[in-house]
Parts: C-alpha cells; sequence; structure tokens
C-alpha cells in the first residue's frame, strides 16, 4: 500500500467480508481522524457499532464514526435509512458529552427514508410469522421501509420540512392502519397518530437545519482530492443480494453500496478496506460454518463481549472462515484487509483456522456461492495451531508480537487473497500493527 490507514489519501471505503460486527468502528474511528468527509452508505439503526476513544465508550446506530473530528463532515448518504427518534438521541447524547455536532458537521441526507412505527410492527409481526424459519432480523423496521421504499410510497426525511408534511403522514397512515387492522383482526386503532406526529416533532427539531441534499457536497470533496471514507454497515455476507439470502439485510455493505450512496465509481476509489476478526461471529439466523457451539465458543465470547451492539443478543462465535471471507473480498471489492481482536487469542492453548470448505469431492479456497442449502453443506478443512500465554495488546510491531502470534498471522495472509495491512491489538484507537 502506498501509505498506512493512519496515513491515507484520497477516497477510501471501509466494508466488511462476513456478517458484520468485525470492528469496522475502531479502524473507521482511526481513519476517520485524518478525514475530510465520511460517509455512512447503507443501513439503518440495525448496524450498531462502537467507537472507543479519548473521550470515552460511544455505541452508535446511526451516527457516522466521523463526528469525533472537528475537521470532519459526517454524512448520512441517500440509501441510509433513519429512525428521527434515535438519530436526535445520538445527536443529543454527543452534545451532552461535548462534542459538537450541528449543520457543520453533519449533513443527513434529505432523500434518506423514515423508519415508522408501522415499519417495526411489520418487521416483528414478520418475524412470528416466520416461526422455526425466522430470519433473526434487529426488528428495527429496516426490511420494511427499504420495500416501501421499492414500492415507492416511503416518506423521506426531506419530507419533515414541507408545510405538507401531516397531509402527506395522513394518507400514509391511513393505509396503514387498513392494513394492520387486517393483520390483527381488528377494528380498533393500531397506531397513535398524535404521539406519533409529537415524536416525529420533537426530533425534527433537532436534526432539521443538518438535512440537505448531500450528493453535490460529495461530489465537490471527492473532485477536490480530500479525504472521503466511506464507512459500511453490516456485511458482504448479509448483503440483499450476494449474501445468504433470505439470511440477509436490505442494503448493500459492500463496494457496489458505496457506489450508490456516493455516485463515486470503484474506479475512482483508492482503496477498500474489508474488516474481519481472528475468529468468526455472527448475529441472528443461518449457516456458520465453523460454529462452535460448545464451551469454547462461550469462552471467546466471553472474551470478546460479542453481544450486539443493537439487541444485547449473544452473537455466534466460530473459527476463522477464510473462504467465506475470500468471497466477501472478492464480492465486497476489498484490495486489503485489517485483522482485529487476535488479543482474544492470549492465553488459549490451540487456535484453528478454517482453510477450505469441502463439499462432496470438491475443496474450495473461496466460497463460490452464498446459497444457503449449499453452506449448510459445506465440512470446514481445518489448520491448527499452537497458542500464545503472553499478552499482545502491548505490541506495536510485528516483531513485539509473540512467535505463535506471528504464526498465526503469516498463516492467515498465506491463504487470504488480499494483503493484511493492519492487525488490532486492542478495542482503543491507538493498539494497532501496521504492516
Amino acid at each position: 500500500m502506498a501509505e498506512r490507514l493512519n496515513e491515507w489519501e484520497g477516497t477510501n471505503f471501509v466494508t466488511d467480508p462476513a456478517w458484520g460486527d468485525n470492528g469496522k468502528g475502531k479502524v473507521v474511528d482511526l481513519m476517520a481522524q485524518r478525514a475530510a468527509m465520511v460517509v455512512r452508505v447503507n443501513g439503518g439503526p440495525n448496524a450498531g457499532h462502537t467507537v472507543k476513544n479519548e473521550r470515552g465508550e460511544f455505541k452508535f446506530h446511526l451516527m457516522p464514526s466521523g463526528i469525533f473530528n472537528p475537521q470532519a463532515i459526517s454524512v448520512l448518504a441517500d440509501t441510509v435509512v433513519v429512525n428521527p427518534s434515535i438519530l436526535s438521541k445520538e445527536i443529543t447524547e454527543l452534545r451532552k458529552a461535548g462534542i459538537e455536532v450541528t449543520e457543520n458537521n453533519l449533513l443527513i441526507s434529505r432523500n434518506a427514508h423514515l423508519i415508522m412505527p408501522w415499519h417495526r410492527r411489520r418487521d416483528n409481526l414478520r418475524e412470528v410469522a416466520r416461526g422455526g424459519e425466522k430470519i433473526g432480523t434487529t426488528g428495527q423496521g429496516i426490511g420494511p421501509t427499504y420495500a416501501d421504499r421499492t414500492e415507492r410510497v416511503g416518506l423521506k426525511v426531506g419530507h419533515l420540512l414541507r408545510s405538507d408534511f401531516n397531509e402527506m403522514f395522513d394518507r400514509e397512515l391511513a393505509w396503514q392502519e387498513k392494513l394492520a387492522r387486517s393483520m390483527s383482526n381488528s377494528d380498533t386503532p393500531q397506531y397513535d397518530r398524535e404521539q406519533i406526529l409529537r415524536n416525529l416533532e420533537e426530533a425534527r427539531e433537532v436534526i432539521a437545519p443538518m438535512i440537505t441534499e448531500v450528493l453535490p457536497v460529495i461530489w465537490e470533496y471527492h473532485d477536490a482530492g480530500k479525504r472521503v471514507l466511506g464507512e459500511a454497515g453490516q456485511g458482504v455476507l448479509l448483503d440483499l443480494d450476494r449474501g445468504g439470502y433470505p439470511y440477509v439485510t436490505s442494503s448493500h455493505p459492500g463496494i457496489a453500496g458505496f457506489n450508490l450512496a456516493t455516485g463515486i465509481p470503484p474506479r475512482e476509489v483508492e482503496r477498500v478496506i474489508a474488516v474481519t476478526k481472528a475468529y468468526t461471529t455472527r448475529v441472528g439466523e443461518g449457516p456458520l460454518p465453523t460454529e462452535q457451539d460448545n464451551e469454547l465458543g462461550n469462552q471467546i465470547r466471553s472474551l470478546g463481549n460479542e453481544y450486539g451492539a443493537t439487541t444485547g443478543r449473544p452473537r455466534r462465535v466460530g473459527w476463522l472462515d477464510l473462504p467465506t471471507v475470500n468471497y466477501g473480498l472478492r464480492v465486497g471489492g476489498a484490495t486489503s484487509l485489517a485483522l482485529t481482536k487476535i488479543d482474544v487469542f492470549d492465553g488459549l492453548p490451540e487456535i484453528k483456522i478454517c482453510v477450505g470448505h469441502r463439499v462432496g469431492n470438491r475443496e474450495y479456497k473461496r466460497l463460490p456461492q452464498a446459497d444457503v442449502e449449499f453452506m449448510r453443506t459445506i465440512e470446514p478443512v481445518y489448520e491448527t495451531l499452537s497458542g500464545w500465554d503472553s499478552d499482545t495488546t502491548e505490541a506495536r510491531s510485528f516483531e513485539e508480537l509473540p512467535t505463535n502470534a506471528q504464526r498465526f498471522i503469516e498463516t492467515v495472509q498465506r491463504h487470504l487473497e488480499v494483503p493484511i495491512e493492519m492487525v488490532s491489538v486492542g478495542p482503543e484507537r491507538e493498539p494497532s500493527i501496521y504492516l
């Protein structure tokens, strides 16, 4: 690479090659200190990310991590879906922590769609109806909001500023009431109109100054050669089209999602950094080929604090699955990788890495398809390494790592399709090793 992650130039994009929750928050927070603009490109409050820095620990669901850089503009793009109450709460909490959030450093796309109470209701009702085949959604109304967007009936953030918003709201509420009553077999009102409007008005007062047309601003910064950083939510294995359908999200976490959000073609992106942990996790249903549903999995979950930032649900845990990562690297357009949480393995006597997928008589080094039925037939092929007893969290160079930790990284690199350029050995911004 021409420069380290903390010395980057041009337009960069951070994604996740697997199922999300792999440490993008730390990498984006690190890179955002150098950014002129940080753009959140997809998803909504289903994508929780945790940032630990000198200001404390923050758990965000909508706010771009660039908000901690007073010199950067943070942007919620057209392709994000916004719960206005959650966003206004995050803004208020940041202000209480002494962090400035104004129209000078946060732009909210007027074209982003609003998550409404009926979206969350439909989300949860659909999960109940699925029974044993539930997807495991966060219940935040993401899918139904994107569905209304596709049907061209959704309300947008910019509509909050219109003088006829209440009329628009009432037209949509009338339809949603009919739908809700038919599903509940009830003639009584299913939504409290006045309460919803009060909540929207409270949120509008906070976010109104920041609502604008964001695409021209993104282009202005990119065309001027300023440092623009894109931030994905979730991971490529949850991509609507390239993930393990139906156990997916409703947007695009890879380079295609960055293009949709910013209008910047992939050829004009300096690099795409994929972030993955030294092991695999997943929230929700669907195949996880290397899953360790045992005491070892419980131990790694506890050491890594693997609980969802959005739902609090314990994440499913497995060994690092490199064929699946290689699939996510290819589909997500990654040019390099950041490896996080190797410090979680401190003290483990033995570590396994999945280096192949055996299906029938064939062995794959890259997952050939994310088809759910195919993934359920995978037999992981492992390489077993000795662990290390010493603490990795103080290491600041490859040579300072324990010998077996070095071997672990070298083994991962040997089976990856892109170079590793950073190894994280702690949750804060600075415990990082650049390769």
